[in-house]
């Protein structure tokens, strides 16, 4: 099924809900089900990029449910791939003011900030969101946490996050590569290495990681794989800086 043929399909099936079966006051009985599906058309449009279409499901739903944090934390979502900066940090604001919990809608509040560069502002929501020892996502969010105690020059506290992250879930390149990086600016080539590699099984290289790959490869006596990456950028990196430091 297409993608406009997806979207149509969930809008229907959200105009059954609200048209097929009402009360007297013309509310619909399944209110629930009229919201989960106002939030999956927004969703389908999000995730093909149409986020101006994904505001109106939402004040939708919120005309059924106004105090729905995930209804309001989508909205945000909407609103920051519009670039409405206000009205997305106002609406997750008032997602959290109603369920403080919410984990998953704290890390994308804490994304939203990031790339605003709050940075103290976005690591105290990631802070909040990794005491929920519950939240599935975890590993992400001390991963997030690293990368912005890194941005606030903190390597040591960095660290710390990072190897966290990869003790709830060793599939982590960012994770990895981070560590790779601390480890060797740290004189520790060898555990650099290993972090390295891990990275290296399950993640694209760009010219940073290749440079750092040909450094701690021939650190550790890797020649070979020091010289493979070396190909690779210049294969893949023909004009970059990292090139030029590595010619």
């Amino acid at each position: 099924m297409g993608v406009r043929l997806r979207l149509i399909a969930l809008l229907f099936s959200v105009s059954l809900v609200l048209t097929g079966c009402v009360t007297t006051d013309g509310r619909p009985v399944n209110e629930s089900r009229a919201v989960v599906d106002y939030m999956n058309l927004a969703k389908g449009y999000l995730q093909e990029g149409y986020s101006e279409r994904a505001v109106k499901p939402l004040e939708r739903a919120l005309e059924i449910e106004p105090d729905s944090p995930g209804v309001h934390g989508m909205l945000g979502m909407a609103y920051q791939r519009q670039g409405e900066d206000r009205l997305a940090e106002k609406a997750f604001n008032r997602a959290l003011s109603i369920d403080p919990d919410a984990s998953d809608i704290r890390n994308n509040f804490g994304a939203f900030l990031f790339s605003k560069s709050r940075l103290k502002e976005t690591y105290r929501q990631f802070e909040l969101a990794s005491q929920d020892v519950s939240y599935s996502q975890s590993s992400r969010t001390f991963e997030n946490m690293g990368v912005v105690a890194l941005r606030l020059g903190k390597l040591e506290l960095a660290a710390e996050h990072f190897t966290r992250a990869l003790r709830l879930n060793s599939n982590l390149p960012r994770a990895n590569l981070e560590l790779a990086a601390i480890y060797q600016g740290e004189g520790n080539l060898y555990k650099g290495w290993q972090h390295y590699q891990a990275f290296d099984e399950s993640a694209e290289q760009s010219a940073r990681s290749l440079l750092l790959g040909i450094e701690l490869a021939t650190a550790n006596g890797a020649h070979g794989k020091a010289a493979s990456y070396g190909l690779r950028l210049e294969r893949l990196y023909p004009g970059s800086v990292e090139l030029k430091q590595y010619r």
